[in-house]
């Protein structure tokens, strides 16, 4: 049997810095004041009563860089864009930098976390997986990878359930550590990675049943979306990833190619001949490396981005040029291209996403000082918000928008407010200062959270 197997990716060197998160860093410039927009409260209101949506537009090619004033009122909307979480301080310090370097600084190398053994979360009294997540997104220098890796994992989904939960929070640290890398990067790492094979069932797939799976979800969902290739696409996708599997060593499972597996044939994929007889496992990759030559590609992940960073209903114009962008850098080139774009500090733009529970959770523990998840907050997260963080609905990963805010789950939000802000008997004080003003604009105690704008980012 010919077993291949990937390393492991190195962890870099260049661990992130602070972006000053002592209060008081950096002087406040007076380059705009803060302000409370009766027409934001007013558009909140509508976005979650109507769902309604708005427009970029103009200004809008890759050059294109915002020119007003950034102040505390900018900063925080980029802030709690970027991070789901921040205070007045981190906002005044990024305000403090200017624009780039704010931006630089929020998109600076991830912090990885040390990675924990299966053993490190087994028994009584073990840490949850879910709560390590959280604490690594209220403790990091750097939360705006953390709200970049939600976007990844709900996009390169997978359900612990299935997959083992182990092999997710293996999965999660990878995507935290490749976040801002080519797409190209994150797929290569994808289309290897155990969790994924156990998921998709590709682990069982050979040239005797080829499982198509993970060839459907690789294109509709992970690359081109629906409909821009044909069922016989598939099938030909299916056959070149067959062998691709998973093997189990030293308590782990390690991706492996197993060559009698594989479908030696020649295949046809989106009108390109993939045929490989010198090493049949560089058939998967080149399927990739076809994708990842086709522009449609970078149209839907732009898009997507677009709806998760900037506004439910983008401009075809700016999801063109992200495109561009994205095809031609980074995942970091393309952030940095829209935290310093003119529109995305338009009014349309502010106070126009719904935070999903993960983030709004985060975002307000944050708020209330707490640097730490408390004890059942895991249970708030699965049972009465509505978001594993572990075990997205299926393979589209979760809703978005105002399909977060039913009428019972928004009653639930309002619910937790008491659970993150108050502090019970026993209970540590708040280890951080305790601000909500970057949570929600214009928020100045708990009260305040009741408010519609508290949903939104």
């Amino acid at each position: 049997m010919e077993t291949l197997r990937t390393l492991p990716q190195p962890v870099p060197d260049d661990v992130v810095t602070s972006i000053g998160l002592e209060e008081g860093v950096g002087a406040f410039p007076s380059t705009a004041p803060y302000r409370i927009s009766t027409q934001a409260w007013k558009g909140a209101l509508a976005l979650l009563l109507a769902g309604g949506t708005l427009t970029a537009c103009g200004r809008l090619g890759a050059g294109a860089r915002y020119r007003g004033p950034f102040g505390r009122y900018e900063a925080a909307h980029l802030l709690r864009r970027a991070a789901a979480r921040g205070n007045a301080a981190e906002a005044d310090n990024l305000a403090s930098m200017g624009l780039e370097h704010a931006v630089d600084a929020l998109l600076d190398s991830p912090e990885i976390p040390e990675e924990h053994d299966p053993d490190y979360f087994e028994g009584e009294g073990s840490p949850d997986y879910r709560n390590a997540w959280v604490n690594q997104w209220l403790q990091t220098r750097t939360p705006a990878a953390e709200r970049l890796t939600l976007f990844w994992h709900g996009h390169f989904v997978t359900e612990a359930g299935k997959t083992g939960w182990w092999n997710t929070y293996h999965k999660i640290n990878k995507l935290r550590e490749l976040s801002l890398s080519s797409f190209r990067d994150l797929l290569y790492m994808i289309a290897e990675d155990p969790a994924m094979l156990i998921y998709l069932d590709n682990n069982d797939s050979t040239k005797e049943h080829p499982n198509e799976n993970w060839a459907r979800e690789l294109m509709e969902l992970f690359t081109l979306g629906e409909g821009h290739y044909t069922e016989k696409d598939i099938q030909e996708v299916a056959r070149a990833f067959t062998g691709w599997s998973v093997s189990w060593e030293d308590d782990h499972h390690y991706f492996a190619f197993y060559a009698e597996d594989h479908d030696f044939g020649p295949k046809t994929v989106l009108g390109r001949s993939v045929h490989n007889t010198h090493n049949p496992l560089f058939e998967g990759y080149e399927v990739l490396d076809i994708l990842l030559e086709n522009p449609q590609t970078y149209l839907f992940i732009s898009e997507k981005l677009l709806k998760f960073y900037f506004h439910p209903d983008p401009d075809p114009r700016m999801v063109q040029v992200g495109a561009d962008v994205l095809k031609g850098g980074t995942v970091r080139d393309f952030l940095k291209w829209l935290f310093m774009h003119p529109e995305f500090y338009a009014d349309e733009a502010r106070n126009a996403l719904v935070k999903s529970p993960m983030e709004y959770a985060v975002g307000m523990l944050y708020a209330a000082g707490k640097r730490e998840a408390p004890e059942g907050l895991s249970w708030w997260l699965r049972a009465r918000l509505d978001q594993d963080p572990y075990n997205p609905p299926d393979v589209s990963g979760w809703p978005s928008g105002a399909d977060w805010l039913p009428d019972a789950l928004l009653l639930q939000r309002l619910k937790f407010i008491d659970f993150a802000t108050r502090t019970t008997d026993g209970e540590p004080p708040p280890t951080g200062p305790v601000d909500y003003s970057v949570f929600m604009d214009g928020a100045a105690n708990p009260l305040s959270l009741v408010a519609p704008e508290a949903q939104l980012l």
